[in-house]
């Protein structure tokens, strides 16, 4: 016989009066009771969009209730706590009913449809917010990459179907961003990102190095996608939010990546002088760029020959019809040794173009990064491999090297504004590293006798050094 709430029962099993005395009633926990619920809780397989099997690691739980049944999730992987939530399920059916129930366990499919999908915020994001497209764009990326882990778009996939999303011609990379960006917004909650950072550094198993990688790789994720979310983006959004989920998700800090000098720059500039410059002239300025003047890439990459002041000696970074600095900040004045100068009048004689370096016609409006001379870039960093160079952004190291030199010679706050940083706690956790000795000094001297150790105690006790 069906029991009122979701379960079946023999009817010997009742404590009904006038019953025959061999009719036992079976002790157990009451409905009540979470131990009631762990051996009617369940994990359930569906079936995807290509017809691949998979099972969720959340817990559900079948409910049958005046007629009706449904199941609910109970959105989590421990027993005890899917147990907990089942109970509280049953004690709200027995008292609320049905419509109060789900509206609270299990929200209609016309209230979730009025939380915004992925795509709609962010094409509201884009029309409305004060983010420039590079940073939407950098952020969308982000953000989609944690929603398609949580949403598990990739589940059960083969590994031709895995590898479809990279394809930007036959249009797979579109097929896939078109999934993502149908899911609504709310399958990102604290719990669904807590446990997304988890997984991410878990899967860089035990090793101290790549785990510590992982880290850092998924704080940057959650900071960017985090930044969607502040109160000055979202107030001038119209979709329906759902809470934010990274209110009360704990975004671990890893720490600074320190770092640390892997090459002599007075040798990587010699090798340069007789490797590059007269073969390849235009790797070996974008070297000196970079190592000399302390540019980024995009800096150097559309620097003009008028930012140069010969008379002066110096390098002005400002903003030009076809450079956006990356803060305010990075609009700076760089002083250049006279050796820098001779290099850069002797290189511009043979030059005819408006840009220092040459290459393709900028692209101001780019939503990704696009570089005038992304081939000499290219090259210059199979070069700078060939020399050592290990850092993951080998190019990016010249201008690390550069903050280190100045420094070690005039501090660190000259370092940041060399390197036009806004926070000098950038230049000093991420920039600079230690270019000259600093070490204890003290003259070894050989006690014989007591007497003469006496010579060097004072008054205290202490030994003088």
């Amino acid at each position: 016989m069906k029991d009122e709430v979701g379960i079946f029962e023999d009817r010997k099993n009742r404590n009904v009066t006038g019953m025959s005395d061999r009719y036992v009633p079976v002790s157990r926990a009451a409905k009540t009771h979470q131990d009631y619920w762990k051996s009617r809780i369940k994990r359930r397989t569906f079936k995807g969009r290509a017809g691949e099997k998979y099972t969720p690691a959340e817990y559900y739980v079948r409910m049958f209730h005046l007629g009706q049944e449904t199941w609910f999730c109970l959105e989590t992987a421990n027993q005890s706590a899917a147990s907990v939530k089942a109970r509280d399920i049953y004690l709200s059916l027995v008292s609320a009913g049905w419509e109060v129930t789900l509206a609270k366990y299990k929200p209609s499919v016309i209230a979730k449809a009025e939380i915004c999908t992925v795509g709609e915020f962010l094409a509201d994001i884009s029309a409305r917010s004060h983010l420039k497209p590079m940073t939407v764009r950098r952020y969308a990326v982000k953000l989609r990459k944690m929603i398609a882990d949580i949403a598990k778009v990739d589940a059960g996939a083969k590994t031709k179907a895995k590898r479809a999303k990279y394809d930007y011609i036959n249009g797979g990379h579109k097929a896939w961003l078109a999934q993502i960006d149908a899911q609504p917004l709310d399958v990102l909650t604290p719990e669904t990102v807590n446990a997304w950072r988890n997984f991410y550094v878990a899967k860089a198993g035990t090793d101290p190095i790549a785990r510590k990688s992982a880290e850092r790789s998924a704080a940057s994720y959650l900071r960017c996608a985090r930044s969607l979310f502040t109160p000055d983006v979202t107030s001038v959004l119209r979709v329906k939010l759902p809470a934010n989920p990274f209110k009360g998700a704990k975004l671990k800090d890893p720490g600074p990546q320190r770092y640390h000098s892997e090459i002599n720059p007075e040798w990587l500039l010699a090798c340069a002088e007789r490797e590059l410059r007269p073969y390849q002239p235009q790797q070996y300025l974008a070297l000196f760029l970079c190592l000399w003047a302390g540019l980024r890439r995009r800096e150097a990459d559309l620097l003009t020959w008028e930012q140069i002041d010969f008379a002066q000696g110096q390098i002005y970074i400002r903003r030009t019809a076809h450079f956006e600095p990356k803060t305010e900040e990075s609009q700076r004045m760089i002083d250049l040794a006279p050796e820098a100068l001779d290099v850069f009048r002797s290189l511009k004689k043979g030059s005819t173009g408006e840009f220092v370096l040459e290459g393709a016609l900028p692209n101001p409006t780019a939503t990704y990064d696009y570089y005038r001379c992304d081939c000499t870039w290219r090259d210059l960093n199979g070069w700078l491999r060939g020399k050592g160079v290990r850092q993951q952004k080998a190019i990016h190291s010249l201008r690390k090297e550069s903050g280190s030199l100045i420094a070690s010679s005039h501090g660190i706050e000259a370092a940041r504004q060399h390197l036009g940083h806004r926070d000098i706690r950038t230049t000093s956790s991420h920039y600079v590293d230690k270019k000259k000795r600093v070490e204890v000094n003290l003259r070894i001297r050989t006690v014989g006798t007591l007497a003469e150790a006496s010579k060097f105690v004072g008054c205290d006790g202490a030994i003088a050094l």
